[in-house]
């Protein structure tokens, strides 16, 4: 239990110094009953010069559906851009990732791909619609983990250009060397904002 919170902690720690000199980063925090997630994500070419997309980096800390710890900690990257809607403000993102995950009684990760779209209300662009998807199969996974699925879709409300208010339902499923596997699923709801 004492080293989750350190990894909790530590991430936390990093998390918060990259917005230190962040400039077009993105601070993303939600909350469900049993689990917060805490994410930034930023221009690429901020880690790799000339480089076209996106990074995210973050981490889900909480219960799962059966009350065992869960940490599961990600980076990745994202190639961005205009998905090419005439009527519609759309971007989409593909890419990659590598996620960690650590329960009570496993651990082990995966490299995941998928992606991200976000859509803006024609005439009301201050209403979005986003939504992600990340798969890591076993080939790709090493651990307790043999694969991983998690998605997620929320409805958003930008408040102020910056901030947005945002509810949605996100699903987690991790399975496991074992006969139990790791899940955690439901609503949860956030705030997003841009420095």
């Amino acid at each position: 239990m004492m080293a989750d919170r350190t990894r909790c902690g530590l991430l936390a720690a990093l998390l918060i110094a990259a917005t230190g000199t962040a400039h077009a980063e993105v601070l993303d925090i939600n909350l469900s009953g049993d689990t917060a997630r805490l994410a930034i994500s930023g221009p690429l070419s901020r880690v790799i010069n000339s480089a076209n997309g996106e990074y995210d980096v973050g981490g889900l800390f909480g219960d799962d559906d059966r009350d065992d710890n869960i940490v599961a900690v990600h980076a990745g990257a994202l190639l961005t851009g205009d998905a090419g809607a005439r009527q519609a403000n759309v971007t989409a993102g593909l890419g990659a990732r590598l996620q960690y995950i650590n329960g009570d009684r496993d651990d082990g990760g995966a490299l995941e791909l998928g992606g991200r779209v976000e859509v803006r209300v024609p005439g009301y662009e201050r209403i979005g619609f986003s939504a992600y998807a990340w798969y890591g199969p076993e080939p790709a996974s090493f651990g307790d983990v043999e694969d991983v699925f998690e998605y997620a879709a929320a409805l958003d409300y930008q408040l102020l250009r910056d901030a947005s208010l945002y509810v949605g339902y996100r699903k987690l499923s991790v399975d496991v060397d074992r006969p139990r596997d790791l899940e955690e699923d439901g609503v949860h709801g956030g705030i997003r904002l841009n420095f």
